[in-house]
């Protein structure tokens, strides 16, 4: 997958044009995995939440706006006591990404840092994403090779079988 910021492709071209042959294949899945991993990430930016760094700065609409568009919801199908503002909807998710949290000191630093810190780490949007079924596995698989995810996979597991 190329990088949707076409700078990068040249600059990925201009790395693998300097790297010895028997590298170019490898950096060059690499990069296709590494394009199609930040293609993922940055689906989150849809949520106007996420683009901006102060309330004042957002555009009109929010996170219920994309989810409606996302999930199907049409504006007769909303439900009204569940309407909330977009920030809200974020500190809903946000408690629910810190109480899933494994490590207490994992937990204790996230919420420290706040919601707005969050916004920018892979790991709270990925969970947003995921929160409304665009899981990343699903992502890469319908935009690389197959080739290339299976590598992915290969990658990710354990490289032992011992606990």
């Amino acid at each position: 997958m190329r990088h949707p910021i076409e700078k990068y492709n040249q600059q990925q071209a201009e790395a693998l044009a300097s790297l010895p042959e028997d590298q170019r294949d490898y950096m060059a899945r690499m990069f296709r995995i590494g394009n199609a991993s930040y293609a993922y990430y940055n689906q989150v930016k849809e949520l106007t939440v996420f683009g901006k760094e102060s309330e004042s700065d957002q555009p009109k609409g929010d996170l219920l706006d994309w989810l409606e568009q996302h999930l199907g919801v049409s504006e007769g199908d909303r439900v009204q006591t569940e309407s909330r503002s977009a920030r809200e909807l974020l500190d809903v998710y946000f408690e629910e990404y810190l109480a899933g949290l494994p490590h207490d000191g994992l937990r204790r630093i996230e919420k420290e840092g706040g919601l707005d810190k969050a916004k920018n780490s892979y790991p709270f949007r990925r969970y947003v994403l995921e929160r409304h079924d665009l899981g990343m596995d699903e992502f890469l698989r319908q935009n690389l090779s197959e080739e290339d995810y299976a590598f992915h996979v290969e990658c990710g597991k354990p490289l032992s079988d011992e606990t």
